[in-house]
């Protein structure tokens, strides 16, 4: 049977998947692209969470015929070289959208509702520092949405339909795709001037790298919330930082950052208005069983010879 190479452990679920169905494992000692080339020699596949699967490291072993993503995002795999190579890229697009959908609207909450400045306060037994700390209500107030993929349509459904929200979704992002009765969809400009929250739901693609910067943040109201649970680099932080410095927006909830992991002197970390997390939204039980099965069904169905669920790129497979 193949052997499936690990750089990361992933959920005994997704493990046992493999081994029940005869699968060797095999897992890496580092994720550094100089290890992970060296001790992919002799794998079949690839079954990937949070390692980068670069040319080299997908070159260096030539039986090497599918890497499965654990979770949703390209941006970790050169898909282009793997289509050179010949290798099959799968994700798995459906396995985390809940838990980074429910992660956002928590977001706009502990923002909207200024729950971290009003935790400190309780903890240093300042019980009236809430007279100075008023927060907003999501009810009523309009959502913009930029991304109406799985994750985005997610978030669409629990702000429409629990809170009680409008939401408006960037046009340009949603064709081809089914979009509900409680969503409307709008232009660039409008999404950004008139909602109260902006939530970012894209993928890194080369196109999307810079998409939100200083043009965005002063089109939007000042006591507007960003939120991007997606990916740090669709966003020109430097114009966030300055959006928030001159209080052009009322805030922002990060758990994504151009550069990760974050140093400790970023400016974002040290501001009173902004709520920052270390790329966790998917790290929910539920995703990382979804997220590991997945993948290990995926890997599974491709030595079976079956359809794939959720293949990424077309690679030619003999009959």
């Amino acid at each position: 049977m193949p052997v499936v190479f690990l750089p990361r452990q992933i959920a005994p679920e997704g493990v046992d998947y493999l081994t029940a169905r005869g699968y060797t494992l095999k897992y890496a000692s580092a994720m550094d692209e100089d290890t992970l080339a060296k001790e992919i020699v002799g794998c079949d596949a690839m079954l990937l969470r949070t390692a980068h699967a670069t040319r080299k490291v997908l070159a260096a072993e030539p039986r090497l015929k599918i890497v499965a993503r654990h979770g949703v995002g390209l941006d970790i795999i050169d898909v282009e070289a793997a289509t050179e190579l010949g290798i099959q890229v799968t994700n798995t697009p459906s396995s985390n959208g809940i838990s980074v959908a429910e992660y956002a609207i928590c977001g706009m909450m502990a923002v909207a509702r200024k729950l971290f400045p009003l935790s400190e306060a309780a903890k240093r037994g300042d019980f009236f520092y809430k007279n100075h700390c008023q927060g907003s209500e999501l009810s009523g107030k309009t959502l913009g949405l930029v991304g109406m993929g799985f994750i985005g349509s997610q978030v669409a459904k629990i702000a429409a339909l629990g809170f009680g929200m409008k939401v408006l979704a960037y046009s340009g992002h949603t064709k081809g795709k089914a979009i509900p009765d409680y969503v409307t969809l709008a232009d660039w400009d409008t999404v950004f001037s008139t909602s109260d929250f902006i939530s970012v739901h894209i993928p890194l693609r080369p196109e999307n790298i810079g998409l939100i910067g200083a043009k965005e943040f002063s089109q939007m109201k000042t006591s507007a919330i960003f939120v991007n649970t997606a990916r740090g680099k669709v966003v020109r932080e430097e114009d966030l930082i300055e959006a928030l410095r001159t209080h052009q927006i009322a805030g922002a909830f990060l758990d994504v950052f151009a550069q990760e992991p974050m140093t400790p002197d970023h400016p974002l970390l040290h501001m009173e208005q902004v709520v920052a997390t270390p790329h966790c939204g998917a790290s929910t039980n539920e995703a990382l069983i979804r997220s590991a099965v997945n993948a290990a069904m995926e890997i599974d169905r491709f030595f079976q010879g079956e359809p794939l669920l959720w293949p990424v790129n077309q690679v030619f497979r003999a009959p």
